[in-house]
């Protein structure tokens, strides 16, 4: 009786998976969301200073992905990182497509540390994914 507990619960677990993280992964396209244009804003908000990255984002692939997670790395004058971050962006960018996206980040240095960035895509979900 123990032994049909186990199997029905190690199918469930499988459906459910299935379910929350469908096939392909994103680790199958490595590269396929690029980031084509961005650019970095400063902003003064309630909670203090933010800095919004704005661009366009091009999938290059035949999958339609969402909820976008950025690799953000932050340079001083001098070529050396300064900062990074990893912010979300819950937009889905069809195959094929481009999608415009903002990123925001909470500055961990003074604003005349940051002259320039790099930004790309690190993780992404199959947008047939249900929740």
């Amino acid at each position: 009786m123990i032994a049909i507990w186990i199997v029905l619960g190690v199918a469930g677990l499988n459906a459910l998976d299935r379910i929350q993280n469908p096939k392909p992964n994103y680790t199958a396209f490595p590269q396929a969301l690029r980031v084509t244009e961005s650019k970095m804003n400063w902003a003064e908000t309630k909670n203090g200073l933010v800095i919004y990255l704005t661009g366009l984002l091009t999938n290059q692939s035949p999958v339609a992905w969402k909820d976008l997670e950025f690799e953000c790395r932050f340079y001083d004058a001098n070529g050396v990182m300064v900062d990074a971050a990893h912010p979300h962006s819950f937009l889905t960018v069809q195959p094929n497509d481009d999608t415009a996206f903002r990123a925001v980040v909470t500055p961990a240095c003074a604003t005349n540390d940051y002259k320039s960035f790099k930004l790309s895509v690190t993780a992404a979900r199959n947008s047939r994914a249900w929740f």
